[in-house]
């Protein structure tokens, strides 16, 4: 029972941590990461985060997608990549 709490708490915590509603928490460290995909049930939801220096700034930021954002980012730019190759050839 003690468990079932501190797992509700938990999430409440996360809750209280959403950013305009959009449903991921401000990540600050690694452990907000760890603590964050605990809470999620698919691998495809959980969060994959790196710290990237923002244009125009060489402060680094966590810029974080889930692994369900980032396999669609990886398919669209092989599409993308495709769909070039098969215009240079005809361009020639």
């Amino acid at each position: 029972m003690l468990g079932a709490g501190l797992l509700l708490s938990g999430c409440e915590w996360w809750e209280a941590q959403y950013d305009n509603g959009a449903g991921i928490p401000e990540i600050r460290s690694q452990a907000d990461v760890d603590a964050y995909n605990a809470t999620v049930s698919s691998e495809g939801e959980k969060l994959v985060c790196d710290r990237e220096r923002v244009i125009g700034s060489n402060i680094r930021r966590w810029v974080c997608l889930t692994q369900a954002q980032r396999d669609r980012l990886a398919l669209e730019g092989r599409d993308a990549v495709d769909q070039i190759n098969s215009i240079l050839p005809n361009l020639q």
